[in-house]
């Protein structure tokens, strides 16, 4: 997910090399993710202009692609996990109790600084509840999302092993017919009246946790190359699909009356394939063979480092910098204003991660002297 960046097959790169176009990938993707938390101030800001003005349009332009983050996360689990040969007991001897632990601990301290902070009574067995039932911060729902992904993880890597350019754009085709086209002309022709049965789901494949690392694995190791006609093809195929769900969007939003955020996600998820695929593909044609300088270049890798740590912690940041935002947005626009402030979050936490590593980093060679 966030930590892993050593690849072991496909693509030359020896395993003890980063990856620098995955590290890019990972901030720009923990950026969207803060951007994502900050409702009709930034993430669903269109919804603040009446429909079909040109503002309305171009914030919903920023909407629409906003939700790439998760699916790039995935595809780089998949690029970096899928062609390793790992025992279902290493899974869960080693990869699966590390994020439990990582769930629980953090769960339990954001618990708790919330039960002082409202000054609710710490109750053990609400905590308990909370993290099987619903979990304790909303962002946290795609911790459970990868530790899924780990458990199905010797499946998905079975299909991985076999998987081709025709079983690629198979999967590709299946997504975009059961999934883009018929969520949204279904829609348009019966208002969510009528959908089709789920008996004939076959979409089911589509889901994050197969869909996504399959993409990515395919993408990042077995093709060798990123063509100049891909980027074209995918390219299309971005503007393309972003076009499709913006003008369903806006056709539910004016059909309804309802513009919540709620309605406009319902669309949303149905161009992410092939906005990410066009994502990823610039990054890597881009980035891959690119020499930076040597200090932007390991600024980037140490930044990429730290993604994990600034998404486990940049909710408790939201808040407290929030009166930052109120006092640009009184100077500046209130679309630059969320930017300012999401990118604020961003290095104030990625500050705070760096120095926790290095006083580990500390800690451990200490530890390792005694011994």
């Amino acid at each position: 997910m966030f930590m892993e960046n050593r690849l072991e097959t496909g693509t030359g790169l020896t395993s003890q090399k980063k990856i620098l176009y995955v590290e890019i990938l990972r901030i720009f993707c923990i950026v969207f993710v803060i951007f994502n938390h900050t409702g009709r101030l930034g993430y669903v800001y269109f919804l603040n202009f009446d429909a079909g003005t040109v503002p309305y349009w171009f914030y919903m332009f920023f909407t629409a692609i906003a939700g790439i983050s998760v699916p790039i996360f995935l595809m780089i689990s998949g690029m970096l996990l899928l062609g390793k040969d790992e025992s279902i007991g290493f899974i869960w001897k080693k990869r699966i109790p590390k994020y439990v632990a990582i769930l629980l601990v953090f769960s339990l301290i954001f618990y708790t600084l919330n039960s002082i902070h409202y000054n609710r009574e710490f109750s053990i067995m609400e905590l308990l509840i909370c993290v099987y039932s619903k979990g304790v911060l909303i962002p946290y729902w795609f911790l459970y999302a990868y530790i899924t992904f780990l458990i199905l993880l010797p499946f998905i890597r079975k299909i991985a092993r076999n998987f081709t350019e025709k079983e690629f754009i198979y999967l590709l085709v299946i997504y975009f017919v059961f999934v883009t086209v018929t969520e949204i002309f279904q829609y348009i022709l019966f208002n969510g009246t009528i959908t089709l049965i789920p008996s004939l789901n076959v979409a089911t494949i589509c889901n994050l946790f197969i869909f996504y690392p399959l993409t990515g694995y395919y993408l990042g190791v077995r093709l060798k190359k990123v063509t100049n006609k891909m980027l074209l093809v995918s390219f299309a195929l971005f503007v393309i699909s972003t076009l499709a769900v913006m003008l369903i969007t806006n056709y539910k939003l004016v059909l309804t009356g309802g513009f919540t955020e709620e309605n406009a996600n319902t669309f949303l998820n149905y161009a992410k394939p092939f906005q990410v695929i066009f994502i990823f593909l610039s990054a890597r044609k881009l980035f891959e063979n690119r020499k930076l300088p040597d200090l932007a270049e390991k600024l980037i890798i140490y930044a990429g480092g730290c993604v994990f740590g600034i998404y486990l912690i940049e909710d408790a940041y939201r808040e407290g910098l929030y009166s930052i935002y109120n006092a640009l947005s009184l100077k500046i626009d209130n679309f630059l204003a969320i930017w300012v402030y999401v990118l604020l979050i961003f290095l104030v936490c990625l500050i705070q991660v760096a120095a926790f590593r290095y006083v580990a980093g500390v800690f451990r060679k200490i530890t390792v002297r005694h011994k």
